[in-house]
C-alpha cells in the first residue's frame, strides 16, 4: 500500500519516515526526465540542471556512449568517496571491483540495454563499487536514457535500500496499527465505487456493527440521506483532484437506527493504483449536543424557557424583512404590581408567579406566533399575519384575558392583572428597535390609564413617553422640596350633618405646571418606587396639621383623617414603625387615624397586607376598605383584615335614585356593612337626592362636593368646613 502525505501528518513520526521514502523515489524518477532535457540544453556546473542533479538524494552519472562519466552528481560522490573531479572523464566501469570490472563495459559496447522483467520495469545490474580505502559497497545500477546518446546510471546502496524497504515495511505495519487501534473511526473507501476496503473497530464500535459487517458495503447506506447531498459537491470536487481533502459533519444510522453525528476528515491515497478515500470519523453526538444546549441556554430565558430578549429581536428582523405593512405586530406585556410581590413574599414566589403567567400566555398565543420574557416582569409577543393585517387588538385583549384567573403559590392566592401595548408595522421599513419602543408606548398608556388594559400605539407616544419620564424625575425633587401637600375633604355624619373628620388626598404643587391632582403623578410615583416615600411624607404632614388646627382650638379638629395608603406601602417592612414615628411626632392618638385602602391592594399581597394591618391596628389605627365593589370583592377579606369600615365606590353613588342596579348595590352594601358592624361611607355625594336616599337607607358617613371639595389646610382653617 502506498500512502499520501496528508495521511502521514496523522501518525506516527516513524510511519512518515518510511511514506517519505516511497514519495522521495517517485520524484527522483521524474526529476530525471527534466534534468536530461535541461543537460540537453545547457553545459557547466552553474546550471539549474546541475542544480537539481545535485539536490536529488539519489547517486546519479552521465556517461557517454563509451562508457566514460560526464557528470556525477554529489550523491554519486558520496557513494563512491571520490571528489567530482576524480570521476569525470573516467570510464564508469573501473570505480567497480576488478571481479565485476568489464560487465558494463560490455554491456555499453554491445548496446545492450539492461534486461526488463515482466512488469516493463528495468531489472538492476548488480554490482561492487571499490572505494579508495578498498572498502566495498554492494550496489544496485539502474541505467536511463539520456540527451545526445548518452546515458543516466543511478547507483543505489544495496544495503541502504533494504534497510529503506524494511522501514517501509515497518511504516506499512505501522499504519495498520495505528488503522486498527485509533480511537476514532476509520474507513478506507474505493473513490470508483464507494465501497468499503477496511474498516477499524472504533467505527465498527460506533455504528454497533462488526468491522466484517462494513467492509464491502457503502459509507452511503450509512449515512443520513441529507446529509449525503451536502457531501456531493465535496466529493466531486475531491475525485476531480481540485481538492487535497474536505472536512464536514454527517450523520450515521447505527444498529438500533438512532443517529450519530460525527465528524467525517476525507483525504485521498493510493494503493497498488487503486485510489481511496481515507475517512477520519470522529464521534461528536455530544459536542453537538452540548453546543445545541448552550446555543439554547443563550437563546432563551432561564426561568421560563421562554426566547429571551436577543433571540426575540432576530425573530423580529427576520419577520419584518420584506413584510407588507400591518403584517407584523407587536405586543408589549407588562404585569401590575409585579414588585409587591416580589417585595412581600420574595424572589422565590415571584418567579413561580412568572413561570405560571408564562404558560398561560404561552396557551393564549396562536401557532406561527412568538412569546419571550423581555425581562423582569416584561414579556413580547411577535404577531405574524402570514402576509395579512395583523389582528393586534383581539390578541392582546386575548392574552391580558389569561392571566385574570387566580394564581395559587403555596399557601398565597395571588391575583394577577396586566397592561398590554400594541403596534404594527404601520411604516415600511421599520425596525424591530422601532416596533418595540412603539409597544412599550403603548404599554406605558395602558399603565396611565389604571392599569388591566390593552392600549394601542399612537402617533405622539415617543413624546408621550419623554414627558412621563421627565415627570418621574420631578416628582423625586418634588417630594424632597415638600411641593406634594395635603388638601383635606370633609367627612359627615349623615344623620346629623356634622364633619366627623377629613380625607387627606395629596395635590403637587408644580412650579411650572401649577396645581397637579393624583391621575397626574401617582402613576409615576408606583412605578418609580416613590410611593412609599410619597405616602409617608402625606401621613407625616396631614398628622402635623391636625395637631396645629388642634393647637389652635378649631372645633372640627376634634375629628380623625383618612389617609389612603397603596400596596406598595404595606409591603414595606417600615410602614409600621414609619406609622408609629409619624403618631408619635405629631402627638396626635392612633384612635384619630384611619387609613383607606383599596380592594386590590388588600388582594395583591394578602399574607403581607394581614401582617402589616394587624401591626398598625395595634397601635390604635383604624382601617377602611375604599372603593369597595369595583375589585375583587369578597366576604372572606373583610374577615380575614381587620376592618371597621366600607366606603362606597362614587360609580355607584352617581347613580342612586337614578339606576335601580346602582341603588341596589348601594342598599346591598349598606345592610352588608350593618350586618358586619362596620361603618359605612358613601363618597360622591353630590345631589341633595343623594343624600336623602342615603339617610333612607341610613348610611352611617358621607363625603363629596356637596358637603366640601378638597382644599387646602389655610382655607380650611380660615374659611371653615364647607364648599
Amino acid at each position: 500500500m502506498s500512502l499520501s502525505a496528508p495521511l502521514a501528518l496523522v501518525l506516527s513520526d516513524e510511519v512518515a519516515v518510511g511514506i517519505a521514502i516511497a514519495v522521495g523515489a517517485v520524484f527522483v524518477v521524474l526529476a530525471l526526465g527534466w534534468w536530461s532535457t535541461q543537460r540537453a540544453l545547457s553545459e557547466g556546473t552553474g546550471d539549474p540542471a546541475r542544480h537539481l542533479l545535485d539536490t536529488l538524494p539519489e547517486a546519479l552519472m552521465e556517461v557517454d556512449g563509451t562508457g566514460r562519466i560526464r557528470v556525477a552528481n554529489r550523491a554519486a560522490c558520496a557513494l563512491l568517496a571520490r571528489e567530482v573531479d576524480d570521476l569525470v572523464g573516467v570510464d564508469a566501469d573501473t570505480v567497480l571491483v576488478d571481479a565485476d570490472q568489464g560487465v558494463l563495459a560490455d554491456w555499453l559496447a554491445m548496446d545492450i540495454a539492461p534486461s526488463e522483467g515482466a512488469d516493463g520495469e528495468h531489472v538492476p545490474l548488480e554490482a561492487r563499487v571499490e572505494r579508495p580505502d578498498g572498502s566495498h559497497v554492494e550496489v544496485s545500477i539502474t541505467v536511463h536514457p539520456g540527451a545526445d546518446d548518452t546515458l543516466l546510471l543511478r547507483w543505489s546502496d544495496r544495503a541502504r535500500g533494504l534497510e529503506e524497504r524494511e522501514a517501509l515495511d515497518q511504516a506499512r505495519h505501522r499504519f495498520q496499527q495505528a488503522f486498527q487501534s485509533a480511537p476514532t473511526g476509520m474507513a478506507l473507501v474505493r473513490l470508483d465505487d464507494g465501497r468499503i476496503v477496511d474498516a477499524n473497530q472504533s467505527l465498527a464500535d460506533m455504528l454497533d456493527r462488526s468491522a466484517s459487517e462494513l467492509v464491502g458495503r457503502t459509507l452511503r447506506e450509512f449515512t443520513h440521506p441529507d446529509d449525503v447531498r451536502q457531501a456531493q459537491p465535496h466529493r466531486a470536487r475531491l475525485e476531480l483532484g481540485l481538492v487535497d481533502s474536505y472536512r464536514l459533519d454527517q450523520r450515521f444510522r447505527r444498529r438500533d437506527n438512532s443517529w450519530v453525528w460525527a465528524r467525517t476528515r476525507v483525504s485521498v491515497s493510493e494503493d497498488d493504483g487503486v485510489l481511496l478515500a481515507i475517512n477520519h470519523i470522529e464521534d461528536v453526538t455530544e459536542q453537538r449536543r452540548t453546543a445545541e444546549q448552550l446555543q439554547h441556554a443563550a437563546r432563551h430565558d432561564e426561568l421560563t424557557r421562554l426566547p429571551n430578549r436577543a433571540y426575540l429581536m432576530s425573530i423580529l428582523e427576520q419577520r419584518l424583512a420584506g413584510a407588507q405593512p400591518s403584517a407584523v405586530g407587536i405586543l408589549f406585556i407588562d404585569l401590575d404590581h409585579f414588585k409587591v410581590v416580589n417585595d412581600s413574599l420574595g424572589h422565590v414566589v415571584g418567579d413561580e408567579l412568572l413561570q405560571e403567567v408564562a404558560q398561560r400566555l404561552q396557551t393564549a398565543v396562536r401557532e406561527g406566533d412568538v412569546l419571550a420574557r423581555f425581562g423582569g416582569d416584561e414579556f413580547v409577543v411577535v404577531l405574524d399575519g402570514r402576509g395579512r393585517a395583523v389582528e393586534a387588538a383581539v390578541a392582546a385583549e386575548r392574552l391580558r384575558a389569561a392571566v385574570h384567573p387566580p394564581i395559587t403559590i403555596g399557601d398565597h392566592e395571588l391575583f394577577v392583572t396586566a397592561s398590554v401595548g400594541y403596534s404594527t408595522n404601520h411604516d415600511a421599513g421599520m425596525t424591530p428597535g422601532e416596533m418595540l419602543r412603539d409597544a412599550d408606548a403603548a404599554m406605558y398608556r395602558a399603565k396611565a390609564r389604571g392599569r388591566d388594559c390593552v392600549e394601542a400605539f399612537e402617533a405622539g407616544g415617543h413624546e408621550s413617553k419623554v414627558a412621563d419620564l421627565r415627570t418621574a424625575g420631578e416628582l423625586r425633587r418634588g417630594i424632597e422640596r415638600g411641593e406634594i401637600v395635603p388638601y383635606f375633604q370633609p367627612i359627615v355624619d349623615l344623620a346629623s350633618g356634622r364633619t366627623t373628620g377629613f380625607e387627606v388626598l395629596a395635590r403637587w404643587l408644580h412650579p411650572d405646571r401649577g396645581l397637579l391632582t393624583p391621575a397626574h403623578f401617582l402613576a409615576f410615583a408606583e412605578d418609580s418606587g416613590l410611593l412609599v416615600d410619597l405616602g409617608a411624607a402625606m401621613l407625616r404632614d396631614s398628622l402635623a396639621q391636625l395637631a396645629q388646627w388642634r393647637a389652635d382650638g378649631l372645633d372640627f379638629a376634634s375629628g380623625s383623617i383618612s389617609v389612603n395608603v397603596g400596596s406598595r406601602q404595606l409591603v414595606d417592612p417600615t410602614f409600621p414603625a414609619r406609622v408609629a414615628e409619624a403618631l408619635e411626632d405629631s402627638g396626635i392618638d392612633a384612635d384619630s387615624l384611619w387609613f383607606e385602602i383599596t380592594e386590590t391592594a388588600l388582594l395583591t399581597d394578602a399574607r403581607a397586607a394581614t401582617t402589616a394591618l394587624r401591626e398598625v391596628e395595634q397601635l390604635g389605627v383604624h382601617i377602611a376598605v375604599d372603593d369597595f365593589g369595583t375589585g375583587y370583592s369578597s366576604l372572606t377579606y373583610l374577615k380575614r383584615f381587620p376592618v371597621e369600615a366600607i366606603k362606597i365606590d362614587r360609580s355607584f353613588v352617581a347613580g342612586l335614585g337614578i339606576d335601580d342596579d346602582d341603588s341596589t348595590i348601594v342598599e346591598a352594601v349598606v345592610q352588608l356593612g350593618r350586618s358586619l358592624g362596620v361603618t359605612v361611607v358613601a363618597e360622591g355625594i353630590e345631589s341633595p337626592l343623594q343624600l336623602s336616599r342615603l339617610r333612607e337607607l341610613q348610611c352611617d358617613r358621607g363625603q363629596g362636593y356637596l358637603f366640601g371639595r378638597p382644599r387646602p389646610a389655610d382655607i380650611i382653617a380660615r374659611e371653615g368646613v364647607g364648599t
